[in-house]
C-alpha cells in the first residue's frame, strides 16, 4: 500500500477556476486512490467548511509556522509529505519534495505576458521550469498545452501526461433562468460571450463582428467578467445594447448558456477551454476560435473561426443564426463532444497517470 497525499493549500481560497478543477481532480484521486487501498491524504494549511458539492474533500489541516499561504507550500508541505507522493494540481508545487507530481494548466504567462503583470507572473515564469524539473511527472489538460509547456522549458514532452478536464458539472448545477428577465433578455435572443478584459481573450473581435445590428436583431450578452467601463478603457467599443451581467451564480450562468442563440468563444489561446464545452452541455451551438487548445477540445462540436478575421466571425454568426438545421446540427455534434469531456473520464486519466508513478 502507498501513501498518496494531496496539496491542499486551494481549499483556502474560493473554489473558482483552477481551484474548482482542483477540487474535482482531488476528489477523484481520493475515490480512486482508496479504493485501490492506498492511503489518501488532503493535506491543508487551515481549517475549511464542509462542501456539499465535494464530500470527500476532508482535509488533514497542518497550520505552519511559514503562513498559509507559499511559505506553507513550500517549506511546510515537504515535510509534512515526506515519503509520499505528492500531487498538486495548481501549477505549483513544492521544490523540496523529492517525489511529486504538478498539474500546470497552461503556458498562458509566456505566450501573452501582458495580462499576467506583476510579482504572480515573475514567479510563475521563474518558478515553473524549476518545478517541473524536480517533478517526477507533469500533469496537464490538453496536447496543446503540453506542447506549449515544452516549447517554454517547463518539462520534456515525454515527462508531460494530457488529462482532459471533466466539464459536466454545468449539468449538476439547477439554472436559474430569472437571469434573463432581470436583464431584459428572451430565450434565442442574444449571442452570449463570457467576459473577459484580458487581451488573449479577444473579446474585441465580438464586439467588432456584431457593430452593425445581426439580421435577427440578436443583442450580445457579456456574461461575468468586467463591467463596461473595462473595456471602454482598453479601446474596445461594444455593440449598441450590449448586456453585461456582471457577477453571476453558477446556476444564472447555465440559463444564460441555455438562453442563448449562438455561444461565441474568440479566445486567442486557451490551455483547455472550459466555457464552449459547458455551452455544448447545455445544448447552445458554439462558434469558437480556431487557436489554442479549441480545436483539440471542441473537436467537430463547435464551429471553427480564425480568431483574428472580423468578416469571418460575423459571417458565422449570421450563418448559424440564419440557418435552423446549421444550428441543430451543431447542438447534437456539440452534445456529443461534451459527453466524452466527463469527470468521470477525467479520473480514469488521472488515476492511470498517478497509478503508474507509486
Amino acid at each position: 500500500m502507498a501513501r498518496i497525499d494531496i496539496n491542499g493549500k486551494f481549499l483556502g481560497a474560493g473554489l473558482n477556476g483552477v481551484h474548482r478543477t482542483a477540487a474535482h481532480y482531488a476528489s477523484l484521486l481520493i475515490e480512486r486512490g482508496r479504493a485501490a487501498g492506498h492511503e489518501v491524504r488532503l493535506l491543508s494549511p487551515r481549517e475549511v467548511a464542509p462542501d456539499p458539492e465535494f464530500p470527500l474533500l476532508r482535509p488533514e489541516v497542518h497550520p505552519g509556522r511559514f503562513g498559509a499561504g507559499q511559505g506553507w507550500e513550500m517549506l511546510t508541505l515537504p515535510r509534512l509529505a515526506r515519503g509520499a507522493l505528492l500531487v498538486n494540481f495548481c501549477n505549483l508545487a513544492p521544490l523540496l519534495h523529492p517525489r511529486s507530481m504538478v498539474m500546470i494548466h497552461d503556458a498562458q504567462t509566456y505566450l501573452y505576458p501582458a495580462d499576467y503583470s506583476g510579482r504572480q507572473a515573475t514567479a510563475y515564469r521563474a518558478l515553473l521550469p524549476l518545478i517541473g524539473r524536480r517533478a517526477l511527472r507533469i500533469l496537464t489538460v490538453s496536447d496543446f498545452s503540453r506542447h506549449s509547456l515544452a516549447d517554454h522549458h517547463v518539462g520534456r514532452l515525454d515527462k508531460i501526461d494530457v488529462v482532459h478536464n471533466g466539464t459536466d458539472h454545468i449539468r449538476d448545477i439547477p439554472p436559474e433562468p430569472e437571469i434573463l428577465a432581470q436583464h431584459g433578455l428572451e430565450a434565442g435572443g442574444y449571442v452570449m460571450v463570457v467576459g473577459s478584459a484580458k487581451g488573449y481573450k479577444n473579446i474585441a473581435r465580438v464586439f467588432e463582428a456584431m457593430r452593425t445590428p445581426l439580421p435577427g436583431g440578436q443583442k450580445l450578452v457579456v456574461a461575468g467578467g468586467a463591467g463596461r467601463d473595462a473595456y471602454l478603457a482598453k479601446g474596445w467599443q461594444p455593440p449598441e445594447g450590449t448586456v453585461f451581467t456582471g457577477f453571476v451564480s453558477d446556476g444564472a450562468l447555465r440559463a444564460l448558456y441555455e438562453g442563448a442563440a449562438v455561444f461565441a468563444f474568440p479566445s486567442r489561446t486557451e490551455g483547455f477551454g472550459l466555457p464552449p464545452i459547458e455551452a455544448m452541455h447545455c445544448g447552445t451551438p458554439v462558434v469558437a476560435a480556431r487557436a489554442g487548445a479549441m480545436p483539440e477540445v471542441c473537436a467537430e462540436g463547435a464551429l471553427l473561426v480564425d480568431p483574428e478575421d472580423t468578416a469571418a466571425w460575423r459571417d458565422a454568426l449570421i450563418s448559424v443564426l440564419g440557418d435552423p438545421a446549421r444550428s441543430d446540427a451543431l447542438r447534437l455534434k456539440g452534445s456529443e463532444r461534451a459527453a466524452q469531456l466527463s469527470w468521470r473520464a477525467a479520473g480514469d486519466r488521472l488515476w492511470e497517470t498517478v497509478s503508474k508513478v507509486i
